[in-house]
């Protein structure tokens, strides 16, 4: 599965501390840098990319949206197959 840059970049972010909620603000500083003209709307669209491509790939890690707060990379448990 292709990445962009970014994609990468925030999915490595993610990755590094995965019971961690990151903010928006948090995302914007560390994934696109202080000086860049990104606002909270492209954090969300990136989120999206990303959530696309792992539902694509049937993953069982989701990037769930902790209300009011950012986001956060879950392992969701596989399906009991006859239970």
């Amino acid at each position: 599965m292709h990445l962009s840059q970014r994609e990468f970049d925030l999915c490595r972010m993610l990755m590094s501390n995965p019971s961690q909620v990151f903010t928006k603000t948090n995302l914007l500083s560390r994934v696109w840098g202080m000086d860049s003209d990104a606002d909270e709307n492209s954090v969300e669209a990136y989120i999206s990319f990303l959530r696309k491509k792992l539902s694509y790939l049937q993953s069982d890690v989701a990037i769930t949206t902790i209300r009011g707060m950012g986001y956060r990379l879950e392992v969701e448990a596989p399906a009991m197959v006859g239970a």
